[in-house]
């Protein structure tokens, strides 16, 4: 007889429904090994068969993978069954001095299960999540990556942490999807509201919630939590049990991952297991849905679009024929010029900007155009999500007419400059954070920089899953001015060009300024080999009041007069470094575009030289090459 099959899927069957999560063990504030080993084993003694670690699990980027070789270890001194115990592993971020940076490219996600292989002591990996999207590499690129890792045999199954609806369904193109993690709690029941739950459930996979007492900062948030007190009296349990009971009555494919550093904790957990939660209980709870909306159900399921439809074939239009056309991408994009060839033909244009409403006003709209006979429309919003486009689809294909979407790939960098760009037509100049924010209320075409990376960390890929009858996706091509030609090497000045007799990290006197050796020699020969010297800083410490721009501009001053170099111009920004609300902040572009502008720099031969990553990815945002000061004074 066939065994029925696992409610969670590929994990097999789980006789404690619950996992071990390690980010508490291997991060900030982490137990000793020994005592995080003893942890491990307490879980595996009462029956937990599934630990959940990620390369990223660890301080800094100098002990990386630290999570996977504690899971090794633990392992290895285990004397219980070993081939039951599950371990889910993740790759995607990075830890630089102890920040969570996404990393998703093709070369980083391969170095990562190579090193991963190793650490956990496996010729493969059982499971392997995204751990995020890297909203600076095409998904694509990161999905056909972990495809290919799994063709070569190094992982067994994938899936996504940290994710949305469209991009499992994206992800499904390239390998089948095996899991999904997200946080989910009574204190945060978002990713249930978006479908997640429910997508997950469809697909007979497990839904690996993580954070599912709301994560150690919201401990005081629970204790309150007027939902949650009365079930824990009822039981006699914590709070943090009745928490966890009311996940665990979910039930599958819901499967909670705990965090624990102290035996007591774990055991705590497992008595969640056996709370009898009962009617009242879930009453308690009625204002705590879990459930998705109609909506978020609707867009989970796959789309049904009508019998008959018009088809319409990439390419095509604009034209005569009766179409819905969603022209979307980020701020910044370019989406006007591309809807100017549409309404020249006769559609009508919905932009909710213009019509002064929202993305549901835009949808209540475009059904009052359909239904008077105006059934040419081009619609213009960002549409970063496919929860904003399915509205769209649905109403157009309630009146029978098929649905076009043009994809602006624009990359956020270009995007960044674009904006800039438009700042610098209007304004003259570049603006600060206030002006910036004024703004952004006032004209939307000219955004701040958090919005466009806020669609950057929301943006689903469209697809023709959706509803869509095409989608054409059209790659960004800057036009470069033939004027453009001068030859630019920009340079980062604290640590790359000079350091401070008194030791401080900046100078707040001119008198404080020493050059670093070497530096005027190697200068020298590119500003005769046709280069323009610009200085490029930031300077935040205006803003905080620890210097004055009157001393920034003297030190400036003296670091060329010692330098005996022609330096064009010194542009720096004088805004806080958090949060970044200009453009002029590195990595930000603005200060390197308004050089290019003034000078007529061509991109070709742009140089900037630095000593932190800020300046790799300033000189990423610019297309410029970059060269750190090591490379540009090798020796000194």
């Amino acid at each position: 007889m066939t065994p029925a099959p696992s409610p969670y899927g590929v994990l097999g069957p789980l006789d404690v429904p619950l996992g071990l999560g390690l980010l508490r063990l291997t991060t900030e504030g982490r137990p000793s090994e020994e005592d995080a080993t003893a942890v491990i084993h307490v879980a595996l003694d009462q029956g937990i068969r599934l630990l959940d670690t990620a390369d990223s699990y660890c301080l800094t980027d100098r002990e990386v993978h630290y999570g996977e070789r504690l899971v090794r270890k633990a392992l290895d001194a285990w004397s219980g069954p070993r081939d039951d115990v599950r371990v889910i592993t993740k790759a995607g971020l990075t830890r630089p001095k102890g920040r969570w940076v996404p990393n998703g490219s093709h070369d980083h996600l391969r170095r990562t299960v190579e090193g991963s292989l190793k650490a956990l002591g496996v010729p493969r990996i059982f499971m392997l999540l995204l751990h995020v999207t890297d909203p600076k590499t095409p998904l694509e690129e990161s999905l056909a990556a972990l495809a290919e890792l799994q063709k070569e045999g190094l992982v067994e199954h994938l899936g996504l942490s940290n994710t949305s609806i469209a991009e499992v369904r994206q992800a499904e193109r390239h390998f089948p999807v095996r899991a999904i993690q997200e946080e989910l709690s009574v204190l945060d029941r978002g990713s249930a509201a978006r479908g997640l739950c429910e997508l997950a459930k469809q697909m007979g996979i497990p839904f690996l919630a993580h954070r599912p007492l709301g994560g150690h900062a919201k401990v005081d948030s629970l204790l309150k939590n007027r939902a949650i007190k009365p079930i824990a009296a009822r039981h006699s349990i914590t709070p943090q049990e009745a928490a966890l009971a009311a996940l665990l009555d979910l039930g599958p494919p819901v499967l909670p991952l705990f965090g624990a550093t102290k035996r007591e904790s774990v055991e705590s957990c497992l008595r969640a297991l056996r709370v009898p939660f009962g009617a009242r209980d879930r009453a308690d709870l009625s204002k705590t849905s879990f459930a998705p909306t109609a909506d978020v159900l609707a867009s989970v399921a796959p789309p049904v679009v009508p019998v008959g439809l018009r088809k319409l074939e990439p390419g095509q239009g604009p034209g005569d024929a009766p179409e819905v056309v969603v022209v979307m991408g980020i701020q910044g994009a370019g989406k006007s010029s591309e809807v100017a060839r549409y309404t020249a033909k006769g559609y009508a244009r919905l932009n909710r900007d213009e019509l002064g409403g929202t993305l549901d006003g835009v949808v209540k709209k475009l059904g009052e155009l359909l239904s008077s006979g105006q059934t040419r429309v081009v619609l213009d919003n960002t549409y970063g999500t496919r929860a904003s486009r399915y509205a769209v689809l649905r109403i157009a294909h309630a009146h029978g007419v098929p649905v076009r979407c043009r994809y602006l790939a624009t990359p956020i960098n270009e995007a960044y400059a674009n904006v800039v760009l438009r700042v610098l037509e209007r304004h003259g100049k570049l603006l600060g954070p206030e002006d910036m924010k004024a703004l952004g209320k006032e004209d939307p075409n000219l955004p701040p920089p958090q919005a466009l990376s806020r669609w950057a960390a929301n943006f689903e890929a469209p697809h023709v899953d959706e509803g869509f009858s095409v989608v054409e996706e059209i790659p960004f091509a800057r036009r470069v001015d033939p004027l453009f030609t001068g030859k630019g090497l920009l340079l980062d000045v604290d640590g790359t060009l000079r350091k401070t007799k008194s030791g401080e990290i900046y100078p707040r006197d001119p008198d404080d300024v020493e050059l670093l050796p070497g530096r005027r020699a190697v200068l020298e020969r590119w500003v005769n080999d046709g280069y323009t010297l610009f200085f490029v800083s930031n300077q935040s410490g205006i803003s905080k009041g620890s210097v004055t721009e009157e001393a920034v501009v003297a030190a400036f001053s003296r670091t060329i007069e010692l330098l005996g170099l022609p330096v064009a111009e010194a542009v720096y920004c004088p805004h806080p470094a958090f949060p970044v609300g200009c453009f002029c902040r590195k990595p930000l572009p603005g200060l390197g575009i308004s050089l290019i502008q003034r000078h007529k720099l061509a991109r070709e031969h742009l140089v900037m030289v630095g000593d932190m990553e800020s300046d790799r990815e300033f000189a990423r945002a610019l297309g410029a090459k970059y060269m750190t000061a090591e490379e540009l004074f090798p020796g000194e």
